[in-house]
């Protein structure tokens, strides 16, 4: 049967790994979400020349989910990727979501917020059943905004386990009816207003990964940090001047935001406030028009303590 008529959903939980129902439902791209087993050999020499058996070890559950950026939705993941929210309420219904960086764990297990995914996949003759993943942490969060293009999400997940529920039935956002988009996308670099960026992507990296340790499970015990988190911004924008090019050889920090709008005062605001450049190649590569395709490390605010803010406008919180 056609992945059209499949769903994701998902749900806060309030105990790691203790699979909740979804609250919410997201119109997505596309969802990569396997298991795979690690395997191990216990035998080399076997007084023969066919391959020995091997045995099954940890099972390791991953993948990315991709989807347009809706008000409704998206709080959850900006939320279970940075840790922290701070919620102002506007009137009229209306709350800023003003997500930033965890600095302590959120459980003795898992590092940040964890949530269960649900992904219906129709099909053959289990069409009544739905994967459930339960004990997911939020890795990584790509932002990408671009011409003739919703603001496109990718999320990459990590989950402790994955069984089968009998699938729900999805109520998908409606309020506003499209999702936030590249035409009321603004740039601003070191607080000024620029129209030369013609493609901004946020890429945020919290180096998660699952441990396993001898408790009698297959299972993954724990998600930790193997690094630090990491914070990049790159893009393509029209090369006008030597302003920036002189920003990158003198390494001077700036900040750089997007912000996108949608009908009744919804908004989000990315910001990363220290932000220096990495790579600045301006080239002449023929004769067609001349652009730069950038990148940028955003540094830890002392102020806020976060390397990026993003603050969400909409009717929910999260």
């Amino acid at each position: 049967m056609a992945g059209m008529l499949g769903h994701i959903g998902i749900g806060a939980e309030t105990a790691w790994a203790t699979a909740v129902a979804a609250t919410d439902y997201i119109e997505a791209m596309s969802e990569s979400l396997t298991t795979t087993i690690e395997r191990f050999e216990t035998r080399n020499i076997i007084g023969g020349i066919q391959e020995a058996d091997d045995a099954a070890g940890v099972r390791r559950h991953s993948g990315d989910l991709v989807f347009a950026a809706h008000p409704e939705n998206v709080g959850h993941f900006l939320l279970g990727v940075l840790g922290v929210n701070s919620v102002t309420s506007l009137g009229n219904d209306l709350f800023r979501n003003d997500f930033t960086q965890a600095t302590t764990l959120q459980g003795s297990l898992h590092p940040l917020p964890a949530y269960t995914i649900e992904v219906f996949r129709p099909g053959g003759t289990e069409v009544a059943s739905a994967f459930q993943y339960a004990g997911v942490q939020l890795n990584t969060l790509q932002i990408a905004v671009a011409p003739n293009q919703d603001v496109r999400i990718t999320a990459g997940l990590i989950a402790k386990s994955q069984t089968f529920i009998a699938k729900t039935t999805p109520t998908f956002p409606n309020s506003p009816l499209q999702p936030f988009a590249f035409d009321t996308a603004s740039v601003s670099i070191a607080g000024a207003a620029v129209t030369r960026v013609e493609a901004f992507t946020l890429n945020y990296n919290n180096n998660l990964e699952g441990v396993p340790t001898l408790n009698n499970d297959t299972e993954v015990a724990k998600i930790r940090r193997n690094g630090p988190a990491v914070t990049e911004v790159s893009g393509t924008l029209e090369f006008e001047d030597h302003t920036d090019f002189l920003r990158f050889t003198s390494q001077s920090e700036h900040a750089i935001s997007v912000n996108v709008t949608r009908a009744s005062s919804f908004a989000m605001l990315v910001e990363v406030p220290r932000a220096v450049l990495t790579a600045y190649p301006v080239t002449i590569p023929g004769r067609e028009r001349l652009t730069v395709d950038f990148t940028m490390k955003g540094r830890l605010q002392s102020s806020s303590s976060t390397a990026i803010l993003v603050s969400l406008t909409c009717a929910n919180t999260f």
